[in-house]
């Protein structure tokens, strides 16, 4: 019953940078393609790269997803069903998420793993940190296929995907290195041919690591843009969340179109960013300025050549373009301050997340991490976060919140100068996936698991969009 039409698609091809979800949707619409055809091959695709990669977690067995694929196929052949453009296209969702029938574990911490009510979730349909619920809207996704959870480190805790229920995820380009995090599992999926795009999430890097250490496109939206973004509202310190989901792929275009299909409502329109024609896309980039902030004056250490690969890839814009860009040598803001006021408002705002999700007092998030076994840096993370609610914290905590409208106040005025600001997505290339974080970068020593990712705390403290571009 799972029968081709036109033409099939080949392994390679879905595994092919240019075979975007955009593509697929067009060759399924127009059935060059059958759903059950891309479902055979995604299968295959897990087959193929699961044991190595480890990318998916809480996989449906093969026949529900054939299942799946077949009424999308019967919806796709019909005059009367109506067809969005994800129709027939596997999709998996965070395991910081909750889906439809699948468990979340939060990326593998003990404390969690509840099945979602298929009462409260219907199929595309998923919740963001326990709060939000975001939904494939409906005239855009009737048909998609959710066919598993990404994997994620503990609590979506650093920029390295990996827990001890689930296990590591691997770099699909060199099996032996780090993912990045994170948004790891869905990074891998598309990396290693499972899958063509999707969502997943950033609070301090980890939709722009894990993108720019497996050569994939995201977007982290304007905080607030999604909602409260699963944010206790209540408990917020700054205006805006700092952590939001949004898009990862393998083309801007397919990052256009999942932002316009997870927004909450009609404020974006995918096909004014796609129909943009290469004139008005030329003219565009060659009127642009970008400042490229380095290391920010040298506070970020960075491994040998990163700086140099990423300012090669920048000067792309220049040569081929006509852009301006310009590197500013001094740091534009207090680096120290910036990331001491961005890890007092991080702690104390996951702190609050875990309370709210675990049901219990502030005073039991510890007690309970500790009881269930969570990893170490969850537990100093909500301790540190704990010592905030004091008299003595909350005044650490208003600083900070100062300290970030100082910081936003100096973007506005280097954004009166440059239309973009340009920084490198990690101070550092994939390292070795046994390891749990870097201790050191360039000579310099770290304490703190998220130390070695201060370049993210700019654009998280800031709340505004960020793109990755491979």
């Amino acid at each position: 019953r799972c029968r081709g039409r036109v033409t099939r698609l080949t392994q390679s091809e879905l595994g092919s940078s240019s075979t975007t979800l955009e593509l697929l949707s067009k060759r399924l619409l127009s059935r060059e393609i059958s759903a059950c055809d891309l479902a055979e091959l995604t299968l295959r695709a897990i087959a193929d790269t699961q044991p190595d990669v480890n990318a998916l977690v809480a996989c449906k067995d093969r026949q529900s997803i054939l299942d799946q694929a077949h009424e999308a196929d019967k919806r796709l052949d019909s005059k009367i069903s109506p067809c969005g453009w994800l129709t027939g296209i596997p999709l998996a969702i965070k395991d910081l998420d909750d889906a439809a029938g699948f468990p979340t574990t939060q990326g593998g911490c003990p404390a969690f793993g509840e099945v979602a009510d298929d009462g409260n979730h219907q199929d595309g349909e998923f919740t963001y940190f326990g709060k939000l619920r975001y939904k494939l809207k409906t005239r855009d996704a009737p048909g998609a296929i959710i066919i598993a959870k990404t994997n994620s480190p503990e609590l979506g805790m650093g920029c390295h995907t990996f827990n001890s229920v689930h296990g590591t995820t691997a770099n699909p380009a060199d099996t032996t290195l780090s993912v990045g995090g994170s948004s790891g599992g869905i990074a891998g999926a598309v990396a290693s041919g499972i899958l063509a795009g999707g969502t997943g999430s950033d609070m301090m890097g980890s939709l722009r690591n894990p993108a720019g250490w497996n050569g994939l496109y995201s977007l982290r939206p304007t905080s607030g843009w999604m909602g409260d973004d699963g944010a206790n509202e209540s408990e917020m310190l700054l205006s805006y969340p700092i952590s939001t989901i949004g898009p990862i792929g393998k083309s801007p275009e397919d990052l256009a179109l999942i932002l316009e299909t997870i927004l909450p409502d009609d404020s974006f329109n995918a096909l004014e960013v796609i129909d943009v024609s290469m004139e008005d896309l030329d003219s565009l980039v060659g009127s642009s300025s970008i400042g490229w902030l380095n290391d920010w004056g040298g506070a970020y250490p960075c491994e040998e050549g990163l700086l140099v690969h990423c300012e090669g890839a920048l000067q792309k814009f220049r040569s081929k373009g006509g852009a301006s860009v310009e590197t500013l040598a001094d740091s534009p803001f207090p680096n120290k301050e910036m990331y001491e006021a961005w890890s007092d408002i991080r702690s104390n705002t996951i702190l609050h997340n875990i309370q709210e999700n675990l049901g219990c007092s502030l005073d039991e998030v510890v007690p309970t991490l500790e009881s269930c076994g969570a990893k170490v840096e969850a537990i100093l993370e909500c301790r540190r976060g704990e010592s905030l609610e004091k008299d003595e914290g909350k005044h650490r905590l208003a600083q900070a919140v100062q300290v970030a409208a100082q910081w936003r106040n100096r973007a506005d005025e280097l954004f009166e100068i440059y239309d973009f600001l340009a920084l490198p997505s990690s101070q550092c290339y994939p390292f070795d996936k046994t390891i749990t974080w870097p201790k050191s970068i360039a000579g310099a020593e770290f304490a703190v698991y998220h130390e070695w990712m201060q370049c993210m705390v700019p654009v998280s403290l800031l709340g505004v969009p960020c793109v990755t571009i491979p």
